[in-house]
This record gives structure tokens, sequence and C-alpha cells, in this order.
């Protein structure tokens, strides 16, 4: 796949089949993620992938404890819209209320698909050291979306949120991630499901002229 058929391939996909990702090719989607640049090379990322019967644990957690209220506490801080500056709180306003036209009668795919972690093949967690600098978030954040394009050339979809680090712990557990590591980010991996109606969804992005100042 050319680099601007991956681009424009790639969309945040929120129902997945029951169709599985070899693992081989998912450590080649790291191996290609992995050439990233980073801070002097610091490479200050670890990844660790849930497949099997780990995906089937953190799966089932996530959902009981959804399902019975419990407040997330991921790793990374969360800010209210409010918090955000007027630019971002009109951007979720229009994805917003976008969506739920969209969906009309279908709302609920959002909360169900949400509560059941997109159903994916595999979940990825990108972790940083605790204490890491900024530096290190812009690098895992770069590392993510070179993920989630090398994804996209091989059509294998992604979706990359806050509900997949929703509840740290567990995952640690899980997954045996070290105390001393911060899980930044999850992505979902998977081929999406067409028979899912938010997975033809496509969010709008703002005009380049509302972003960019060249100056000569």
């Amino acid at each position: 796949m050319e680099f601007m058929q991956a681009v424009n391939y790639r969309q945040s996909v929120r129902y997945f089949t029951n169709r599985q990702i070899d693992a081989a090719t998912l450590r080649d989607l790291i191996r290609t993620a992995a050439r990233t640049p980073s801070w002097a090379n610091s490479q200050p990322w670890k990844v660790y992938v849930a497949t099997g019967d780990s995906l089937k644990k953190i799966k089932a957690h996530h959902l009981a404890a959804a399902q019975q209220g419990v407040k997330g506490n991921s790793d990374l801080p969360v800010a209210h819209r409010t918090q955000w500056n007027q630019q971002a709180q009109e951007n979720m306003v229009d994805w917003s209320t976008a969506l739920q036209q969209y969906l009309g009668t279908d709302v609920q795919q959002m909360t169900d698909s949400q509560t059941r972690l997109y159903d994916a093949a595999a979940l990825v967690y990108l972790t940083l050291p605790k204490g890491a600098t900024g530096w290190s978030i812009y690098d895992l954040g770069a590392f993510g979306q070179t993920l989630m394009l090398a994804a996209a050339d091989q059509r294998i979809d992604s979706m990359p949120a806050y509900k997949i680090v929703r509840y740290p712990d567990a995952v640690r557990e899980i997954m045996g991630i070290p105390a001393n590591t911060q899980l930044v980010m999850g992505i979902a991996l998977g081929y999406r499901d067409p028979a899912k109606r938010i997975n033809d969804f496509r969010s709008a992005r703002a005009p380049e002229n509302s972003i960019l100042t060249i100056k000569d």
C-alpha cells in the first residue's frame, strides 16, 4: 500500500471481527514502529501485547468493572473537556454531535464497543518508565502513530483509546508489567466488522488554514 493510501485507510475502528492476528505479524508491526525517532535515540518505550488468555482476562475484568461503575484510574491524568482550550472544545463538540447524528438509533454502539474493548484481536500497551519526560511522551506518540500506519499498510485496523488503559492495575497484574512503569496508551488491533455501522463513521479534520502558519 502506498503511504497516502495507508494514511487515508487508517481510521478509529470500534468493532472488530473474531479474525486473529498471528504473532509474526504483530512482531513485524512492532519492529516497524521501532524505527520511530526519539530524543538522542533514547527509545524509551516498552510494548506489551495481549492476545489469547491474557486478552480474555483483560476484557473480562474491564467489562465487569465498567458494568459495576468502577471509576477509572489511568496512569496519565484525565482532563475534563472544559479544561481543554477553546479550539479543542469546539472540535470535540463537533465530533460528538456528528457521531450522534450519524448513528441515530444505533448510538448505543459507542458505549457497547467501549465496554467490550472493541472486540479487539490484540491490545497493545505502550509504556514508559514512571517520571519519563514530556519529550519521551512525544516520542511514544510518534511510535503509536507509526504502529497504526504499519498496521493500516497490512489492512489491519486500529483504535487508540483511553478505555484500554482505564484500569491499569489489572493490566499490570495480568501482563506482568513492572510497578515502576506507566501505561501511557492502549491501541486495539484487529479487522473491522463491516456489519457495525459505527465503523463507517469518519471524523472531520480542521482545514489546514485554521492550524497552519507559514511565514517567509
